[in-house]
């Protein structure tokens, strides 16, 4: 299939293992040590699923997050990355709109969420090699907010979501604004780093 096709039929967009110079990883992992240090918990621990206006679903999570600097956002304005986003996602101009680190130690969690209504494709990836992979639920990728909260309302962790492989220092698209999907408590006995980038078009539409 090709890489539009994939994206309809699955939610996921796969980025070249090669797309990215292994200095700027390097650059990235040394940025991460650094922003870690300064970097802010992030425990909401409100119970349930809270339904936003944007179509997000916010949930409990626990981790610690900071928006990164030079080296991370080199990576966001990766050609590539760019390319891949308006290919998959059929848009015109896509823009890195939010990018950061996610510091996960022992027991941090994030519990099954949708992303920002802004987001038109999420790429990931781990900068550890220790970070598991994510779970999610594809099949509700055509569902309402409304029908995924309802559904979804008292299980944090659904038992029937398929994972999806977060790999090291290798980025993957993914629908997040759609596809719910969650990450269970870490049990690996060291911090863990994961990036994101959200890409949205934002060109003017008539």
């Amino acid at each position: 299939m090709t890489l539009r096709q994939t994206w309809l039929a699955e939610g996921r967009a796969a980025v070249p293992a090669d797309a990215v110079e292994p200095e700027l990883w390097e650059d990235i992992a040394a940025e991460a040590e650094q922003c870690e240090r300064v970097a802010v918990v992030r425990h909401n621990q409100r119970p349930g699923l809270l339904v936003m206006r944007d179509g997000s679903i916010t949930s409990p999570q626990r981790c610690t997050v900071h928006p990164g600097g030079p080296a991370l956002g080199a990576l966001a304005r990766n050609k590539v990355l760019a390319d891949i986003a308006a290919e998959a996602t059929g848009q015109v101009r896509m823009t890195p709109i939010r990018y950061g680190y996610k510091f996960y130690d022992v027991g941090d969690y994030m519990h099954v969420h949708r992303d920002d209504g802004k987001c038109d494709i999420t790429f990931s990836c781990g900068l550890t090699e220790a970070l598991g992979p994510m779970s999610w639920l594809p099949r509700m990728r055509s569902l309402t907010t409304a029908q995924v909260a309802d559904q979804l309302a008292q299980t944090p962790y659904p038992p029937d979501g398929e994972e999806f492989p977060i790999l090291a220092r290798q980025m993957t698209g993914f629908d997040g604004r759609r596809i719910p999907h969650w990450r269970t408590p870490l049990d690996a006995q060291s911090r863990e780093v994961l990036i994101t980038i959200c890409f949205s078009d934002l060109s003017v539409k008539p």
